[in-house]
């Protein structure tokens, strides 16, 4: 387990819980990192592409960034981070049953006749 995910393990799991998230999903993940930075990533250990091994020209996708800055956690999650570390509904309890909804202001387009 890489250093940043054992000594913030507690921090870590604060943030699954406030972003839905499964915190034993995002601890038990595959990652890269030194010690300033971890990134998760996903691999699906039954695919084809699994069976390859490491492959330079195609890295896994990664789901969710951790930063390391000024004794501090900076999370940064990717457009799969739901969907490969989000919490269980048949397993695991959501702590955040609904997330927010962006709001935007409305726009109107001009119409030329």
């Amino acid at each position: 387990m890489h250093k940043i995910l054992k000594e913030y393990k507690a921090e870590i799991e604060r943030y699954c819980e406030t972003n839905s998230l499964s915190a034993a999903k995002t601890l038990s993940s595959p990652w890269a990192g030194n010690g300033t930075e971890v990134i998760l990533q996903y691999v699906d250990l039954n695919s084809e592409r699994a069976k390859l091994g490491l492959l330079d020209d195609a890295p896994a996708p990664t789901t969710l960034e951790i930063y390391l800055e000024h004794g501090k956690l900076r999370f940064v999650q990717t457009d799969i981070t739901h969907k490969y570390l989000g919490v269980d509904r048949e397993t695991e309890k959501p702590a955040v049953t609904t997330r927010p909804t962006a709001s935007r202001t409305p726009t109107r387009e001009l119409a030329y006749a």
